[in-house]
């Protein structure tokens, strides 16, 4: 035998001889050395080991343990085409739910792989934080039962140490599929007070009433009935109308969250969830700072109760709000709850002529020093308007002109509180409108050396600035000369 063939067998001995040694070795090694071993040559040891594979559809029950309780899901309806599965929470039955995030418990556990063996044979599980685990209990339609621990979060990013009950593993596994296992049952509940309907079945809020202890009267909205003819003939007068205190448009993007805000309104938080009587007075609504009441077109009500506003410690304005039959009490923003704090000026436009000027049949022009001035019309936009004045003839741009100066009527600040003055008013103007079908009229007197009272219908309705009617007058008085109106007041 060569020299070379004995090294090379001997150099096989030795090779055998070490490798037994090392089977020995891990047979006989301690857990805690496993454990080391395992992690430090990789953490993807064991990755897409099959831990929990089963069709979530088929749980009817999830009993959930962690720090803040214990809770049971409970399966409501079974998935059905399109629609998923549907869950609830025990004793929250008459809660809305979040039931998008209710349905990962069951579906994020389909097929739970893990992405690393950290630990197997393992004692000392206390370490990976299954001293006091949360744990979660699957329940299956055939009557079986899945049982496993959540454990602390790996230093491994975005993984967490989990358990099968049974089971001395630990793997660690993607933390998004057992994240929500660490939620209480209130973090389950829909922070959104009433949900928002699809567009193409958007209901019609037919009335508003606001009823607020800062305010020496209700204000009440209702729905225009002409707002759908608006609509279709392109018009951008909002679908409704103040009623009270006094009677005014709405501008139509500051009005929106008034008449429709309550579709959609979302919390910041929970004050209570199933509130006491307690529970109801110390958020001050035992006698509610604010009373907001929707009907809609189905005469469906709605009723929201609102608390004083009041500044959080970030600085930031709320409301306790509850909705009848919702039995939680919100945290919810003045901004998105705005009735607790809406002013009149908020919302309303100020129109004062609401007249669209194709669709005036007659406009009679009245003031002091004046012949009253009568204009009749006809045609329906500005290819076929035709105007008369007094019988005559009239330039149909002059005449849109002179309207377009009325229009501008400053509604500076509503006159809630103001009575007619009983004399003759400074000026008039009547206006009988085709598409609103009725003729209505606004008066200004004289309220003081700055101030003009503006009353629509016999109503006190806006104080506007004294120049604007001074203007007025010239602008009347040049209805016949053919001189350029004037279009600003100081």
């Amino acid at each position: 035998m060569t020299k070379s063939v004995k090294s090379i067998i001997a150099l096989g001995s030795v090779l055998a001889v070490l490798g037994a040694g090392a089977v020995c070795w891990k047979m006989f090694m301690s857990d805690e050395s496993s454990e080391s071993t395992s992690s430090e040559s990789s953490e993807a040891y064991g990755a897409g080991t099959q831990i929990i594979h089963n069709n979530p559809d088929e749980i009817n029950k999830i009993e959930v343990s962690n720090s803040t309780g214990d809770f049971n899901v409970v399966r409501l309806k079974k998935a059905e085409g399109e629609d998923r599965t549907l869950y609830t929470i025990e004793d929250y039955e008459d809660l809305l739910l979040d039931t998008s995030k209710l349905w990962t418990l069951s579906n994020n556990t389909m097929d739970i792989k893990a992405n690393s063996i950290v630990a197997e044979n393992c004692t000392d599980t206390a370490k990976y934080g299954f001293e006091n685990p949360v744990t979660a209990v699957l329940h299956y339609d055939n009557g079986n039962s899945v049982k496993f621990y959540i454990g602390d979060v790996s230093p491994v990013a975005e993984n967490t140490y989990l358990m099968l009950d049974g089971d001395d593993t630990v793997y660690t596994v993607s933390s998004g599929l057992v994240d929500n296992y660490r939620l209480s049952k209130n973090d389950f509940v829909s922070k959104t007070v009433l949900e928002e309907p699809p567009e193409d079945d958007y209901p019609v809020v037919r009335t508003i009433k606001i009823e607020r202890d800062d305010l020496d009267y209700d204000i009440v909205i209702e729905y225009d009935q002409k707002s759908d003819d608006n609509n279709n003939r392109g018009g951008t007068s909002a679908a409704h109308v103040m009623t009270e205190p006094l009677f005014s448009y709405l501008s139509v993007e500051r009005s929106i969250k008034v008449t429709n805000g309550l579709f959609g309104l979302t919390a910041d938080d929970f004050y209570s969830v199933h509130p006491d009587e307690s529970d109801i007075a110390e958020a001050g609504l035992a006698s509610p700072f604010c009373t907001v009441s929707f009907t809609l077109e189905d005469k469906t009500e709605y009723r929201l109760i609102m608390s004083e506003p009041f500044t959080d410690d970030d600085g930031l304005k709320y409301h306790y709000v509850m909705l009848d039959g919702n039995n939680i009490i919100y945290k919810i923003s003045t901004e998105s709850a705005v009735w607790g704090t809406v002013q009149l000026v908020d919302f309303t436009s100020k129109t004062v002529f609401g007249s669209n000027v194709w669709d005036i049949q007659k406009m009679t022009v009245s003031a002091k020093g004046y012949d009253d001035i009568i204009f009749d019309c006809e045609g329906d936009s500005k290819e076929n308007f035709k105007v008369k004045k007094n019988g005559v003839d009239f330039e149909t741009e002059r005449f849109r002109l002179f309207y377009s100066y009325l229009i501008t009527a400053p509604g500076e600040e509503f006159a809630l509180g103001y009575t007619v003055p009983d004399k003759e008013p400074t000026a008039s103007v009547s206006v009988t409108d085709e598409y609103l079908e009725k003729t209505y009229t606004v008066e200004f007197y004289d309220d003081t050396a700055l101030r003009s009272i503006i009353v629509i219908d016999g109503e006190c309705r806006y104080i506007c600035s004294k120049s604007y009617v001074d203007t007025l007058l010239e602008n009347i008085g040049r209805i016949d000369t053919g001189e350029e109106y004037i279009k600003t007041w100081k």
